[in-house]
C-alpha cells in the first residue's frame, strides 16, 4: 500500500508540474515562428514589441520578456511589476540557443527561481526552426515565487521544500512519502530540487489499529470452535478481504460495504472513500486544467488565424493596388477583396467583444417597440444575394399578420441570433434550400398573452451535425476545439452568443440535425404584443441615393485620426457649404463659439486635451441647437444612451458606414 501510494504520488507530481510549466513552451514555440517577428527585429520597432510582444506578459501571466539579435543585442525586453529580471539570460545562453534551437532551464535569482524558455527566431514557412537561419532570439521566464508554489502544493495535496545544491535533507516523519522533482541550469548542472511529502494517513490509521486487531485475535482464541469460526468471519476475515479486494481493484462497491463494518474497519473505509474521492477530484481537476488550456491554445491560434487571414487581404492587396498600370476592372476587383476581408475582420472582433461582456455579465435588455414582420423582411433582403451567389432556395415565412407582428422586444439581439444562424446555415449548405421564420405557440390551453412564445426556426439542407456533437454545439469556442485542418471560417462563437441571448430575452434555443441531410435550429422569446399602435416602432436606417438630398450645411468635424477625418471630409463634402475641422475637444468648444450658425458637428468621443462627451456638454450649454453626433470605436450597447445623456443627437461606430453616415444626415436635416 506504501509502495503503490509512493508510485502514484511520483506520476501526480510530475503530472502536475509538466501541466504547469507546459504553457511557457508552447507560447515561445508559438511565437517563434512568425515573418512579422523576423522583419521587426530588423526594423527594431519598439511601438511593435510593446503591443504584440510586452503584451505577451498580461496575457498568460509571465514575468519577463526580452527579443535578441543575432549578434546577441538586446532589441525588446520588459518585466512584470516588483519584478528587477534586467540582462537575465546571459551570451553563454545565447551561444548554446544559436545551435540547439530551443532551451527550457531554471535560474537561481534574487527574486527567487526562474523558469526560462527561450528559441531562436524564424519565418512563417520553417515551424521546425530546421529550415532557415535564426533571425534572431526570443526568451520567456515566469517566476516560480511564493503564489506558484503554494499552488502546486494545494492542487498535488503535499507539502512542497526547495532544497539548493549542499542543502541537508529534513528528516522525514513516519508514514510520508516524497518525490524530488530536479531543477536543471542551461548547462545541464543541477541548481537545486523541490521535495513534495505527503503524509499517508490511512497507513498511520492501520498501524494504530495493528494492536487492537491482535487482541481480538488472541481473544477469540478461547473462544469455542463455532463462535470463533462466526467472529472471525464476520469481524476480521471478510473486513480484511475486502480491504484486499479495494487496494487491488478501487471498487466503490467494495468501499460501501467496508463502510458498513462496525468499529475501526468502518472508519478504514471512510478513509478509503476520501482517499479514492481525493484522487478522483485531483485526476478531474487535472484534466480540466488540460482541457482548459488546450483549448485556450486552441482558441488563440484559431483568432490569429481568423485575424492575420483578412489582414492578408487588405495589406496585400492595398499594396498591388499601388502598382502601376492596373486595368479599372482589376482596380474595382482589389477594393471589393479588401472590403470583403475587412468586414471579415470586424466579425471576428465583434464576436470576440460580444462574448467578453457576455462573460462579464455585462449584456442587458434594450427592449423597444418592433416590427418583426419588417424585422424579418429586412434580414430576407439583407442575405437573399448571397444565398443566390451559391445557388440556394431562400425562403421566410411570417406566422402573424401585420396588425399582430408588432411587439416589445430587443429588437437587435433577435437580429443578432438571426443573423448568426442564417450566416451558419449559407455557411454549411453547399446545395438545397435554406428556409427561416417564426410561429406563434400557446404553452397552455388558456389563451393569455403571458403563455404565448414565438418559435423562430432556421431550416437548411446542408452538411448537418454529427450526434456525438450536437449537445456542445452551444458551447463557447467549441469549434477551436475541432483539428487543425479545418473547412471553415469563424472562431466557434456565434452560437454561444444566440444562446446567451436568448436566455438573456427569456427564451430558449435548441436544434435538430441529421448528418448529411442538414439541421434545423429553433429559439423562443416570450410574446408581449403592442397595444399602442402610436408607439414609434425600432427600425434600421434605410440606405439613401446621395442625389436624393443634398442640403448646404456649415459642419464642423472634430477628429484627431487623420485618416477618419479625412474619410468623413470626403463622405460629406457634396452636402456642406463650409467644412471646419479641429484635432481636441477644446478645440470644438472654441470652434462653435467662434462659428454659432454651425448646422452639424462630427464629435469623436476619445481625444486629447478634451474628450468628445465633455466637449459636447460645454457646446450644450451655449449651443442647444446645433446637430451633434459622437463617432465612437468602443461600439457597446449602451453606448447610445452615454452619447444622448451627453447631450449628443445621435451616435455612429467606427468603422463608419458611409451610407449610415448619409442617412443620418438626411434623418436631422430633411
Amino acid at each position: 500500500m506504501f509502495d503503490a501510494s509512493q508510485v502514484q504520488f511520483n506520476n501526480e507530481v510530475n503530472s502536475l508540474v509538466g501541466l504547469k510549466t507546459s504553457s511557457l513552451n508552447q507560447v515561445v514555440y508559438d511565437y517563434t515562428f512568425w515573418d512579422d517577428f523576423v522583419k521587426k527585429i530588423y526594423s527594431k520597432d519598439s511601438y511593435w514589441f510593446e503591443n504584440n510582444i510586452s503584451s505577451i506578459l498580461k496575457s498568460f501571466h509571465f514575468d519577463y520578456v526580452s527579443v535578441y539579435d543575432t549578434t546577441f543585442k538586446l532589441v525588446h525586453e520588459a518585466t512584470s511589476d516588483g519584478l528587477e529580471l534586467k540582462g537575465l539570460v546571459s551570451m553563454d545562453v545565447l551561444a548554446k540557443l544559436k545551435t540547439d534551437k530551443f532551451l527550457n532551464y531554471f535560474q537561481l535569482t534574487p527574486n527567487g527561481i526562474i523558469q526560462i524558455s527561450c528559441a531562436t527566431v524564424h519565418p512563417d514557412n520553417d515551424p521546425t526552426h530546421t529550415l532557415t537561419k535564426p533571425s534572431g532570439f526570443f526568451v520567456l521566464a515566469k517566476s516560480w515565487d511564493k503564489s506558484f508554489i503554494e499552488e502546486l502544493s494545494l492542487l498535488s495535496s503535499s507539502q512542497i521544500v526547495f532544497l539548493q545544491q549542499g542543502d541537508s535533507v529534513p528528516q522525514k516523519a513516519d508514514f510520508t512519502i516524497s518525490v524530488n522533482r530536479i531543477l536543471n541550469a542551461w548547462d545541464g548542472k543541477t541548481i537545486g530540487r523541490f521535495v513534495f511529502t505527503r503524509t499517508t494517513e490511512s497507513m498511520m490509521l492501520f498501524h494504530k489499529l495493528k494492536d487492537s486487531m491482535l487482541l481480538v485475535l488472541g481473544l477469540a482464541i478461547f473462544c469455542t470452535g463455532f463462535i470463533f469460526r462466526y467472529a472471525i468471519r464476520k469481524w476480521v476475515i471478510n473486513p480484511l478481504n475486502l480491504v484486499t479486494a479495494i487496494l487491488k481493484s478501487g471498487n466503490p462497491s467494495l468501499i460501501a460495504k467496508l463502510q458498513q463494518s462496525k468499529g475501526e474497519f468502518k472508519d478504514i473505509g471512510n478513509l478509503f472513500n476520501d482517499f479514492f474521492r481525493q484522487r478522483d477530484e485531483l485526476k478531474h481537476a487535472k484534466e480540466k486544467a488540460e482541457e482548459s488550456d488546450k483549448l485556450k491554445t486552441a482558441f488563440l491560434s484559431n483568432v490569429s488565424h481568423e485575424i492575420r487571414t483578412p489582414m492578408n487581404g487588405i495589406l496585400g492587396f492595398a499594396e498591388l493596388l499601388r502598382t502601376a498600370d492596373l486595368t479599372g476592372t482589376e482596380q474595382q476587383e482589389y477594393l471589393e477583396i479588401i472590403n470583403i476581408s475587412g468586414d471579415r475582420m470586424l466579425n471576428i472582433i465583434n464576436d470576440i467583444v460580444d462574448i467578453s461582456r457576455i462573460e462579464a455579465g455585462l449584456i442587458s435588455v434594450n427592449a423597444t417597440c418592433s416590427d418583426i414582420n419588417e424585422q424579418t423582411a429586412y434580414i430576407f433582403t439583407f442575405f437573399k444575394l448571397q444565398a443566390q451567389e451559391k445557388g440556394l432556395s431562400f425562403k421566410s415565412k411570417n406566422g402573424l399578420p401585420a396588425n399582430q407582428s408588432i411587439i416589445h422586444t430587443d429588437h437587435e439581439k433577435i437580429c443578432a441570433i438571426l443573423t448568426n444562424l442564417i450566416k451558419n446555415a449559407i455557411k454549411f449548405t453547399e446545395c438545397g434550400s435554406i428556409e427561416f421564420g417564426y410561429v406563434l405557440k400557446n404553452l397552455k390551453k388558456a389563451n393569455q398573452t403571458e403563455n404565448l412564445l414565438l418559435e423562430f426556426y432556421v431550416k437548411d439542407t446542408g452538411i448537418g451535425i454529427p450526434a456525438n456533437r450536437q449537445k456542445a454545439i452551444f458551447d463557447r469556442f467549441v469549434q477551436a476545439d475541432i483539428s487543425d485542418s479545418r473547412a471553415f471560417q469563424g472562431a466557434g462563437l456565434g452560437l454561444s452568443i444566440s444562446k446567451a441571448y436568448t436566455e438573456i430575452l427569456g427564451g430558449n434555443i435548441w436544434m435538430e440535425s441529421e448528418e448529411g441531410k442538414g439541421s434545423t435550429f429553433y429559439f423562443t422569446i416570450p410574446y408581449k404584443p403592442e397595444n399602442d399602435k402610436k408607439t414609434e416602432i425600432t427600425s434600421i436606417l434605410p440606405v439613401v441615393d446621395p442625389e436624393s438630398y443634398k442640403p448646404n450645411l456649415k459642419i464642423l468635424i472634430a477628429e484627431d485620426d487623420s485618416a477618419s477625418k479625412l474619410l468623413i471630409n470626403l463622405a460629406l463634402k457634396e452636402y456642406g457649404k463650409q467644412i471646419i475641422e479641429v484635432t481636441s475637444g477644446s478645440e470644438a468648444v472654441e470652434a462653435c463659439r467662434q462659428n454659432p450658425d454651425i448646422d452639424l458637428i462630427m464629435m469623436d468621443v476619445k481625444m486629447t486635451d478634451m474628450d468628445g462627451y465633455k466637449a459636447t456638454k460645454e457646446i450644450r450649454k451655449f449651443n442647444k441647437d446645433v446637430v451633434i453626433i459622437a463617432q465612437t470605436a468602443y461600439a457597446l450597447v449602451n453606448e447610445k444612451k452615454i452619447a444622448i445623456d451627453a447631450g449628443c443627437n445621435d451616435y455612429i461606430s467606427k468603422p463608419i458606414s458611409l451610407d449610415l453616415l448619409k442617412s443620418l444626415v438626411q434623418k436631422y436635416f430633411a
